[in-house]
């Protein structure tokens, strides 16, 4: 009986050392994954808003606030406006960059950043967040894919399956029909809040 103690005595020690060691990564290793993170976002927006020196980034209560004005369809879950940021070349207004979720991907959220410019055209689409199907889904991180949003001067694009023919349409991903509907949802709702945003 004492020994089966003693063990249980040990194993409890050791158990609360390696938790103790492991919090102790983890907080050590905590600061640069958010630093990365951080950064990973920051070069995203570059992306999307190619002209920017500076951005803005919108009141988190002002976000939420206008994002009960969407009205329109993103799909059976709908779409979650994270953040916006309006963008500045020196000191003047260029644009807004707005971070969006789409919750209809196939494999879960898809996290995109869309950047639109003051004639409401897309400046960039750059994805943040994917877990889509490898050799399908995926395919939407691909330039060709995202490139058919950029340069766009629309109010809404719609997917089509058969070859686009007009300014707002966009090609499916083949054998990832969801995943382009989650997309376009996606950008469909960055513009739309773009419309409430803009003159702020």
């Amino acid at each position: 009986m004492k020994k089966i103690i003693k063990d249980i005595l040990i194993l409890c020690i050791i158990t609360v050392i390696c938790g103790g060691v492991l919090g102790y990564v983890y907080q050590i290793t905590l600061s640069p994954i958010e630093k990365q993170a951080q950064q990973s976002q920051q070069d995203a927006y570059l992306e999307v808003m190619k002209e920017a020196t500076s951005f803005k980034e919108i009141n988190s209560k002002e976000i939420n606030k206008l994002a009960k004005q969407l009205k329109n369809n993103y799909g059976k879950n709908g779409i979650t406006i994270e953040k916006a940021l309006k963008s500045f070349k020196q000191k003047e207004s260029i644009g807004y960059i707005i971070q969006v979720v789409d919750h209809d991907g196939f494999g879960g959220d898809i996290e995109i950043i869309v950047g639109i410019n003051l004639q409401k055209e897309i400046t960039g689409v750059e994805i943040l967040s994917i877990d889509e199907t490898v050799g399908l889904g995926m395919n939407a991180k691909n330039e060709k894919f995202r490139n058919q949003y950029v340069g766009k001067k629309v109010d809404h694009f719609q997917v089509v399956k058969n070859g686009k023919q007009n300014e707002d349409e966009v090609d499916s991903l083949s054998g990832a029909t969801i995943t382009s509907k989650a997309m376009t949802n996606g950008i469909n709702g960055a513009l739309d809040f773009y419309d409430l945003l803009k003159g702020r």
